[in-house]
């Protein structure tokens, strides 16, 4: 309910921030924008999946026998899921898709999501700790870390709540991981985070925005929180308030602020969905 409330939120906000805008300067600035930067901000949120699939892969016990090649493509149909709906029917629809494979079964591919969700949870604090050292958060995204901490230590918790750690209990063996694995996986998902600063630096080139560090961080510390909130599908609304909000912190015009949080969203659903809209659609033709 709490969630659902802050999406309602987040979009009224957006939605006011919209009508006081000037149309005819974001249009402009729209038109104005360097094409290139633009593709390699896509670019660049395209090189996530790969590496989203090599974290998967690490988490996995060296048992399984399923190729990083074969977890790329259930990886780009996981994401399709995860923007076209819920997140959590997302995440559901990637365990299902894992699950599947020889060796794994519904426990590991629970296991894979539950260390995999801790991994990226490291990733997203030492992001948001990172603005923080730059300059004072907003109010509201200190309530986000405080929420992040929290489940990040839960998950954490559920983990290392067997005598071998990182052992869960509740699913046997299959998820034994070394902990070196467990360091790797988490500079994956680092790295995942570099790739989605890069395209959000790209974003800023396009549209002559001056790029900082300090915006940078801070535009991708505000999209971190806005994926917290898994109730609107791709989290439309959400994020461009966050990014709007993030960018009007840092002084940046809102006219400019609001166009780069919505080209900003387009580059990355464009990335998030491309790989994997084929593999959804090319089966059903081949069978009919």
């Amino acid at each position: 309910m709490v969630r659902l409330l802050l999406a309602v939120a987040a979009t009224v906000l957006l939605g006011l921030a919209v009508s006081r805008l000037d149309v005819a300067a974001m249009r402009a600035g729209l038109l104005a924008a360097n094409g290139s930067w633009l593709w390699v901000a896509v670019l660049l949120n395209l090189l996530i999946q790969p590496l989203a699939a090599l974290q998967w892969r690490v988490l996995l016990p060296s048992s399984v026998r399923t190729s990083w090649r074969r977890l790329l493509r259930l990886f780009a149909l996981t994401s399709v899921a995860n923007n076209s709906v819920n997140s959590v029917v997302g995440h559901a629809t990637g365990v299902a898709l894992v699950a599947a494979e020889a060796g794994v079964g519904t426990r590991g591919a629970l296991s894979l999501l539950l260390l995999d969700q801790m991994c990226v949870g490291v990733a997203k604090l030492t992001v948001l700790g990172l603005a923080a050292s730059l300059l004072p958060l907003p109010s509201w995204m200190q309530r986000g870390v405080i929420g992040l901490v929290c489940a990040v230590a839960v998950l954490a918790g559920l983990v290392m709540s067997s005598r071998r750690w990182p052992v869960l209990p509740f699913v046997g063996s299959i998820t034994t991981v070394p902990v070196v694995r467990l360091l790797v996986a988490v500079a994956t998902a680092l790295g995942v985070k570099v790739l989605e600063a890069g395209g959000i630096a790209a974003v800023h080139l396009a549209f002559g925005i001056p790029c900082t560090m300090t915006s940078v961080t801070l535009v991708l510390a505000a999209t971190t929180l806005a994926s917290l909130v898994p109730v609107i599908p791709a989290n439309i609304g959400a994020f461009e308030a966050a990014v709007f909000l993030a960018l009007r912190q840092v002084g940046v015009a809102a006219a400019d602020a609001m166009i780069v949080a919505v080209v900003l969203h387009g580059c990355q659903l464009l990335a998030a969905l491309a790989p994997g809209a084929p593999l959804v659609w090319l089966p059903q033709r081949r069978a009919a």
